[in-house]
């Protein structure tokens, strides 16, 4: 039998027609449920108690609201899997749209598998959960991780020679290049603007610079760099971007960097003028403006006094006023 030609497709990575998958879709459902219903699990049993103070029930409410302010956002991400899993099956999980959320959900549930497992590692010492607890909701991340890899690479090549039959370098080559695509683009790079500008995405009279790609780029670069922050600096500058203090800020960066994986997305589809056609956008941009919405009501409402009053800020937020420019940077990545 002869051998594929260079480049031929894997069998794990055929080629496949638009065509629904109403099974691929309940799958979805039940990974996006079960992923979502074990962060608020976390939620309510990390926060309800601190471990060394006595806090007012009022304050940890809403410390319990400031964590669950991701959920629209990753209910979005994986509607949207769902939804097109379910309406265009395997041809529509093979597009760079979907191989992208899909990764992020990976990432984001490996990173919360980890911080349910190593607890500690995660909250500077605080023993948060029960040990069968914690074993059963990193199983449910890592489960969720495990099905949406497996999905991801069902559709995509493997590496190239020399490499052939790995994936960890395509997924490498991959993410470096995404980084490089962090900035806006335009296909009107060797032409000017109607004004004049050579690059179009600094005039605000030019489509570039007006569709809304300049503030996805900077919205999602100043989320994965707040996503990552908590890992690479001490308390109190570690509480930044969620402001949950150190039981559960390194944790939450999981949905932080979802969301700079969102935004992504979202400033990819509008350099393609797709930003407004089909539901997945549509979804997408609604959970990260209910997400960011809801964050930025919750810090307004503790400044205006509502959690116990301007006084109790000092004493219920002291990381957060100890570095208040960083928390104005992470609340413009909300705004945006």
């Amino acid at each position: 039998r002869a051998a594929p030609a260079h480049g031929a497709l894997r069998p794990s990575a055929r080629r496949v027609v638009k065509e629904p998958a109403p099974e691929l879709g309940r799958a979805y459902s039940a990974v996006g449920v079960a992923s979502l219903a074990a962060w608020v699990a976390c939620a309510v049993v990390a926060l309800t108690r601190h471990p060394q103070l006595t806090l007012p029930v009022r304050h940890n409410a809403f410390t319990i609201a400031q964590a669950l302010a991701p959920m629209p956002l990753a209910a979005s991400v994986f509607t949207s899997l769902r939804h097109s899993a379910s309406k265009e099956g395997w041809w529509a999980m093979g597009r760079s749209t979907y191989r992208r959320l899909n990764l992020g959900v990976v990432a984001a549930s490996l990173w919360l598998s980890a911080a349910a497992a190593f607890g500690p590692s995660f909250s500077t010492g605080y023993m948060l959960y029960p040990a069968p607890f914690a074993l059963v909701i990193a199983l449910v991340h890592l489960a969720t991780a495990l099905f949406c890899l497996g999905v991801w690479r069902r559709v995509v090549r493997s590496s190239r020679a020399p490499v052939a039959g790995h994936y960890l370098p395509r997924l490498l080559r991959g993410t470096i290049g995404s980084l490089w695509g962090l900035l806006p683009h335009t296909g009107d790079a060797l032409t000017q603007s109607s004004s004049g500008s050579a690059t179009h995405v600094d005039d605000p009279d030019s489509l570039a610079g007006g569709d809304g790609r300049n503030e996805y780029s900077l919205a999602c670069i100043l989320f994965l760099v707040f996503a990552v922050l908590p890992f690479f600096v001490s308390f109190p500058l570690a509480t930044v971007p969620t402001f949950l203090g150190k039981r559960l800020a390194r944790a939450a960066g999981a949905w932080t960097l979802l969301a700079a994986v969102a935004a992504y997305v979202l400033k990819d589809a509008t350099q393609r003028g797709r930003i407004h056609s089909g539901s997945t956008f549509r979804n997408l941009r609604r959970g990260l403006l209910a997400s960011s919405g809801l964050h930025l009501v919750l810090v307004a409402l503790k400044v205006a006094g509502v959690d116990g009053g301007r006084a109790a800020l000092a004493q219920f937020y002291p990381s957060a006023l100890a570095c208040p420019r960083a928390c104005l940077a992470s609340l413009a990545m909300h705004v945006l």
